[in-house]
C-alpha cells in the first residue's frame, strides 16, 4: 500500500477529524477539507503526510483482531507509539553525534526492538495500558497536592 492509499484509508476511516487531530497533531480542518475534496493530498507538507501515514500504520491498519479492542487502549497505543518514536529519534541523534558512547548503537537497536515488540503484541499493550490506567490518576493527584 503506498502513502497516498494510506492517507485515503485514514480519511475513509470512521475516526473523527478531531480524533485524528488529537492523535497526530494534524489540524482537523485539514482532515475535513481533504474529506470534502476541497484540499488535495498533493498540497500537504511532508510533515503532515508522515503524521497521517504513521496514524494509518499504527491505528487504522490495526483495526482487526490483533488491534486494541477499546478506544482508550487505541489512544494509549498511539501515544505510546509517539513517545517511542521520539525516544528512538533522540537515541539515533546520540548515535550520530561525535561524542557517542560505545553502546549507543546497541541502545538504539534495543529501543527499535522494544517499539516493534510492544506495539505488535496486543496482550503486552493491554498490560501496559492497565499499569498506565492505575498510575495516571495518582500522578494527577500528586501534581495537585504539590501545588
Amino acid at each position: 500500500m503506498n502513502t497516498r492509499e494510506k492517507i485515503q484509508a485514514v480519511l475513509d476511516s470512521d475516526d473523527s477529524a478531531y480524533q485524528i487531530q488529537k492523535l497526530t497533531g494534524v489540524n482537523s480542518s485539514i482532515i475535513i477539507r481533504l474529506r470534502n475534496d476541497t484540499r488535495r493530498v498533493d498540497n500537504l507538507s511532508l510533515n503532515t503526510v508522515e503524521k497521517l501515514e504513521r496514524y494509518f500504520d499504527y491505528h487504522v491498519k490495526h483495526e482487526n483482531a490483533d488491534a486494541p479492542t477499546s478506544i482508550q487502549l487505541s489512544h494509549f497505543r498511539h501515544r505510546l507509539i509517539n513517545l517511542l518514536q521520539e525516544l528512538y529519534e533522540i537515541q539515533q541523534a546520540k548515535v550520530e553525534s561525535s561524542d557517542a558512547q560505545p553502546d549507543e548503537k546497541a541502545m538504539t537497536a534495543a529501543v527499535e526492538q522494544l517499539f516493534n515488540d510492544v506495539i505488535s503484541n496486543k496482550l503486552e499493550l493491554e498490560h501496559l495500558e492497565t499499569i498506565y490506567s492505575h498510575i495516571a490518576p495518582n500522578c494527577d493527584r500528586m501534581e495537585a497536592e504539590a501545588k
